[in-house]
């Protein structure tokens, strides 16, 4: 018991401190407006440590040789956007979405197989990538998702709605259990 007064209380000054000391560096920020500024700051620094490998989700897979029909019915019962396209030895050779289906579709081409409309060129995240730098890479390369891959083989996959749904609603509740 005393152990855990003890620590409130050292968390209660330090915290007092460092509310303190920005009010003091800006005179003109409000005590809401500083303890807002000093939870947004301490939730930053924790998720920056946090890596692909942390926050990816499953990746649905395909073979290569497999047709547009069998990956358009994995995407149905998996739900997924996007779904990974295997060489014969079981590493990434590109990535297959619903657009690039739709695509195939709207040309009249029903039969190919998935490595003529899969998208080869694939932009992928390490595990050890940091979150920063997975939603850096989407944002600049106008993406949605991408696989989480170390050595050609498909560990997961991140996404835009993972990392919202995820994370905003963590900073939302950060600001309202204040």
């Amino acid at each position: 018991m005393e152990a855990g007064i003890e620590y409130r209380d050292k968390t209660i000054r330090r915290n007092m401190t460092e509310l303190v000391d920005l009010l003091a560096s800006k005179p003109d920020l409000l005590p809401g407006q500083a303890a807002e500024s000093i939870s947004l700051h301490r939730l930053t620094v924790k998720e920056s440590e946090r890596t692909a490998r942390d926050i990816m989700d499953p990746m649905p897979t395909i073979g290569i040789q497999a047709n547009l029909q069998e990956a358009a019915a994995l995407i149905v019962k998996t739900g997924s956007s996007i779904i990974a396209v295997l060489s014969m030895d079981g590493k990434l050779t590109g990535v297959l979405t619903t657009w690039d289906i739709t695509q195939a579709m709207a040309a009249g081409v029903y039969e190919e197989n998935v490595e003529k409309i899969m998208t080869p060129a694939v932009i992928s995240a390490a595990p050890t990538c940091g979150i920063l730098d997975v939603v850096t890479d989407l944002e600049q390369n106008q993406i949605s998702a991408m696989p989480v891959v170390e050595n050609g083989t498909v560990l997961g996959m991140v996404n835009s709605d993972l990392l919202a749904q995820r994370y905003l609603l963590r900073l939302l509740r950060s600001h309202t259990n204040r």
